[in-house]
């Protein structure tokens, strides 16, 4: 079977630290050949074709799609570009791998999703988690019923601030995270809506309480950056209440206002017992245990090992693209989750439960 060939936008910090790695090792297992990269900044874009071998670059996308033969295109610039850079891939004819969000608005994501279905090629949006295998165990002892009726969940989506998280590993500037366009709901809360609604299904109702809590952060490390002022323009606080139906209700917490926790990632709450995720380092195994009402103990629950690749969402896509199966990480789910982070902000300002209007 032939590899797919791939062409990558935007040669950032997300690309060097999961796409392009990740795609490196796909292409030593023979499932693709990345064939081009591009990014508005010619440095980044040649640095990354020569850090990882690949034939071509360039600044334009437009050229990219005009002058290279590929399959799939894989979208990691930055956030308002995505929508724009999708949908001229789709528009010729090339499957699409989104970073998240998908787009800017719920009209916007519509747009891509029914150009996919009218081009008829594949539309697939980060986060990854619905085929992550922890997930995947979580659900599939969720539909088995092994906890009974799940009544809420609690979701933990927070860290202390992107100005300290994971800087000295990689110095960046994370002004950025604290103006208008990003907050923690598009920044951290994805993360954990996905894996909740990957489990319960889409969510109903939602409500919502955002506040600023510190109008300046400083850079506390990251050579360069050190120090450096940054003033807070959105809000680095935000607590959601999810309403799945049937009195199921979802806790998540969206901040950049946690310094530490000994509280678990997730926990789901059933009737005939609990689930917990329980927080883990660097590349420790998952750490999943189950509490049951009829043993009155907690025991670890095995989960299935992740494959040796760091980026698993283009990974899924690729093999159910040469599989000519279904994918699951849709753009309906991508297009939900930006629905919730969109209408949660206006849950908060208006002091009032909104309704969800799509599925997936």
């Amino acid at each position: 079977m032939k590899p797919i060939k791939v062409a990558l936008v935007g040669c950032g910090a997300i690309a060097h630290v999961m796409h392009l790695p990740g795609l490196r090792s796909m292409a030593e297992m023979g499932k693709v050949e990345l064939v081009a990269v591009a990014d508005t900044f010619a440095e980044k874009a040649q640095a990354a074709a020569e850090a990882y071998g690949v034939p071509r670059h360039f600044t334009e996308l437009e050229q990219l799609l005009a002058e290279v033969e590929f399959d799939l295109l894989v979208n990691t610039t930055v956030i308002p570009s995505h929508f724009a850079v999708s949908l001229a891939a789709l528009r010729a004819g090339k499957h699409v791998y989104t970073q998240k969000p998908m787009a800017a608005t719920v009209a916007e994501a519509t747009i891509l999703i029914d150009e996919a279905a009218r081009r008829g090629v594949r539309l697939a949006s980060a986060p990854e988690h619905r085929v992550r295998p922890l997930i995947g165990k979580i659900k599939e002892l969720f539909e088995q019923g092994v906890i009974g009726r799940v009544n809420f969940a609690k979701v933990r989506s927070s860290h202390g601030g992107p100005e300290k998280h994971f800087i000295a590993a990689s110095p960046r500037d994370s002004t950025w995270f604290y103006k208008p366009g990003s907050d923690p709901i598009l920044d951290l809360g994805v993360h954990g809506l996905s894996q909740i609604t990957s489990i319960l299904g889409p969510v109903r109702r939602l409500a919502a309480f955002s506040g600023r809590t510190l109008p300046v952060r400083y850079m506390v490390e990251g050579g360069p950056f050190s120090g450096k002022r940054i003033d807070v323009e959105i809000d680095d606080n935000s607590l959601l209440m999810l309403d799945f139906g049937d009195a199921a209700f979802a806790f998540l917490d969206a901040t950049y206002c946690m310094e530490a926790s000994l509280a678990p990632r997730l926990e789901i709450y059933g009737s005939e017992g609990t689930l917990a995720v329980m927080e883990t380092r660097g590349d420790e195994p998952p750490d999943l245990r189950l509490y049951q009402s009829k043993t009155k103990s907690w025991a670890p629950v095995e989960v299935p090992p992740t494959p040796p690749v760091k980026d698993l969402g283009v990974l899924h896509l690729v093999d159910a693209i040469r599989e000519s199966r279904p994918h699951l990480l849709t753009g309906e789910h991508g297009r939900h989750l930006l629905e919730i982070m969109t209408k949660a902000p206006l849950a908060a300002a208006e002091g009032r439960t909104v309704t969800m209007e799509t599925v997936f």
